[in-house]
């Protein structure tokens, strides 16, 4: 209530176009009889029949034709409801493990949100069975239902901003709960690197639903289905991206998330989502006939999320490995420094190097292995030097943000991930070199355009230099 609202009209992220969706059929009519401008590049282009004109008006046949939307939108201020649950900590109550998903939905939401919601509630369940039993965690373990994620992810946004002082300084985790399932070929992990260990040590633990890997583990399943590309003996994790819940606690906030659902071969699916993703068709039927009609998947999804909240709440020092995050890192720099590669000329015309980032990246690297030498010799009893390397953990993710966000992008301000500035829902790493570089060739001023780049260099060696100096021992 007591929160200054911003006039309607320049609400961020109100869409100034009105959009409608249409069928197959009426979509295939238009773009067949599309005139005008032929499509600037083949990007532009689908795998139908048709030119992929892009207008103005129709062919010379339809050119007298027009189409007409009927928009009946009424923009009005609506209450909205998350749901907060806590399980308090009996060693560190003040370091919070948040399970976070949302409920509300377009139209039945048969696989978006509920098959995630009832994997939440099923958590929660088993939890208050072993609360009942006497159970603590040693963490504080938040549970929280949120409210109008599909309009912009206002619920989980609006109670982060809310205590995000609280939570800069308390947040260890944070594992999203959306959808259970988009798929029902192998499993599905986006995380900070500070979880890969935690994720493939959990998946050895629990039993792979998939036929043929009867008595082998969900990690050998995964594995054999969905390689890492960079890493080829272990299981594929993705970058996290953004168009859901974790993104305020991850992208702003600096705290580690993952997240973790069934999914379709990519390889061969190429289509975006699932066919049915936000339609009238998403129905609790369609799961039970045709996704998961044994819920198997679920369970095991279930057992993921669970074991991952259970494991970063009750373990006496953190499972997070600084050591992964270096070696993506260290990946991650030279990805983009090939990259940049296919400017050879310019990058010696305008004197752009990379010698400072990977100078950081070599720091940050030897540091992390000395930080977990120090780790393994720590005394697990000596509680205040356990809080002390437990810090460190904690606010490794937080190292990475940078305060005054990426160009253009005030609130995206982690300096190793954000979702890309051409697709929303991908990850992309060493986010401003990346964008700074993209399209550069078509930039008026190359001078400037290369000058940002370095700029951006610059911050990012900055960034990672800052975050090596988080993990060194205290003096």
């Amino acid at each position: 209530e007591y929160t200054y609202r911003l006039d309607k009209a320049n609400g961020v992220g109100l869409p100034k176009i009105p959009v409608h969706p249409i069928g197959y059929h009426d979509a295939e009519s238009l773009l067949r009889n599309m005139g005008g401008h032929a499509p600037p590049d083949s990007s532009w282009k689908g795998n139908l029949n048709v030119s992929y004109n892009v207008g103005p008006g129709f062919t010379t046949h339809y050119s007298t034709r027009k189409v007409r939307m009927h928009i009946h939108s009424n923009n009005e201020i609506r209450r909205i409801y998350n749901v907060i649950g806590t399980i308090r900590g009996t060693v560190e109550p003040d370091r919070y493990v948040i399970l976070g998903g949302h409920r509300d939905s377009w139209v039945f939401g048969g696989i978006d949100p509920q098959s995630g919601a009832a994997v939440v509630h099923e958590i929660v369940r088993s939890f208050g069975n072993l609360k009942k039993k006497g159970w603590r965690p040693t963490r504080t373990v938040i549970f929280a239902s949120w409210d109008a994620e599909e309009f912009g992810l206002f619920g989980s946004t609006e109670w982060a901003e809310e205590n995000a002082k609280v939570l800069q300084a308390r947040g260890v985790a944070y594992i999203n709960a959306d959808s259970s399932i988009e798929g029902n070929y192998t499993l599905r992990v986006d995380c900070t690197p500070l979880m890969y260990s935690l994720v493939y040590s959990l998946t050895k633990e629990i039993p792979s639903p998939d036929e043929g890997f009867e008595g082998k583990s969900l990690y050998e399943s995964w594995y054999k289905k969905n390689p890492s590309r960079e890493y080829k003996e272990v299981p594929r994790i993705n970058k996290l991206g953004s168009g859901n819940d974790f993104e305020v606690f991850f992208q702003r906030l600096g705290i580690a998330s993952g997240r973790a659902r069934y999914s379709k071969n990519w390889n061969t699916e190429k289509y975006s989502s699932y066919p049915v993703y936000h339609s009238v068709y998403e129905t609790y039927e369609i799961v039970e006939q045709f996704y998961d009609p044994t819920f198997k998947n679920h369970l095991t999804v279930a057992q993921v999320r669970g074991g991952l909240v259970f494991e970063l709440a009750n373990s006496v020092v953190l499972p997070f490995d600084c050591r992964d995050y270096a070696s993506a890192v260290s990946n991650y720099a030279h990805i983009i420094y090939n990259l940049s590669r296919n400017h050879e000329e310019e990058l010696a015309t305008y004197n752009v190097s990379f010698d400072a980032l990977f100078s950081a990246v070599k720091n940050f690297t030897e540091v992390a292995a000395s930080f977990h030498e120090r780790l393994q010799q720590t005394d697990v009893n000596n509680l205040l030097a356990v809080r002390s390397l437990n810090d460190q953990l904690m606010f490794l993710e937080r190292a990475f943000i940078d305060p005054l966000g990426l160009p253009g992008r005030p609130f995206y301000r982690h300096i190793i991930f954000a979702p890309s500035s051409h697709n929303k829902y991908a990850g992309e790493s060493f986010p401003g070199i990346y964008d700074a570089m993209f399209d550069i060739e078509s930039k008026a001023d190359q001078h400037e355009a290369w000058e940002e780049v370095k700029r951006q260099i610059s911050i990012a060696a900055f960034t990672v230099q800052a975050a090596a100096e988080t993990l060194k021992e205290v003096a």
